[in-house]
């Protein structure tokens, strides 16, 4: 099939898989006659489960790692088990830093401040710069 047809099929702008080859993500297909990619079945599944990956979160250089392991024969559950444990990490440190942004927020809020003209607005310049 040729790159529009795999493209639509995944709901994807063609554009992306001409990318995810030039990454490594997606193994390049042969070309036909006429020098057009000849995408398989084989390349639909790699790119159903580059979308899946992506799904959860894992970055287009873990897929590619995942992928290669596959191809050179290892299982690659357990580097998956080790990513998603990241992951979850990485989406505590942002909860955690979201929650004291929204506190600072409330707080700034729940300050009283006059508007006596010497500044733009006082509760932004009330801020400290980081």
């Amino acid at each position: 099939m040729r790159v529009g047809e795999l493209a639509g099929r995944l709901g994807l702008n063609p554009k992306t898989l001409r990318y995810w080859e030039q990454v490594g993500v997606l193994p390049e297909p042969p070309r036909d006659s006429s020098g057009y990619r000849d995408y398989t079945e084989d390349h639909l599944r790699i790119c159903e489960f580059i979308l899946k990956a992506k799904s959860i979160g894992l970055s287009l250089k873990e897929i590619r790692d995942i992928l290669e392991m596959t191809l050179s024969g290892e299982p690659p559950c357990a580097c998956v088990r080790e990513k998603i444990k990241r992951r979850i990490e990485d989406i505590d440190r942002l909860i955690d830093s979201l929650r004291a942004e929204r506190k600072r927020l409330e707080e700034l809020l729940g300050s009283s401040f006059g508007q006596d003209g010497s500044s733009i607005c006082p509760i932004i310049d009330s801020l400290e710069l980081k």
